[in-house]
């Protein structure tokens, strides 16, 4: 066991890595030249959003929206 609860990584940190600064120059690239505003729904993706705007090399804007779940509707 790795970690308690935890039975098996699939992916290591350096895989996570490799492919967030993958996903970080292929906006640079796409985006290059126009207005990018990068949006994360709270609270998940803040440490993800984090490290992928660390990666992209154009300038941008950053908010957060913010979602609620009613029951199982």
């Amino acid at each position: 066991m790795l970690n308690e609860g935890i039975a098996e990584i699939l992916l290591t940190r350096e895989q996570i890595l490799g492919r967030v600064e993958a996903l970080g120059r292929k906006i640079s690239e796409d985006y290059q030249g126009k207005d990018l505003m990068v949006v994360g729904i709270l609270k998940g993706s803040f440490v993800f959003l984090a490290d992928l705007i660390r990666c992209i090399t154009i300038p941008l804007t950053v908010d957060f929206v913010a979602i609620s779940s009613y029951g199982s509707s």
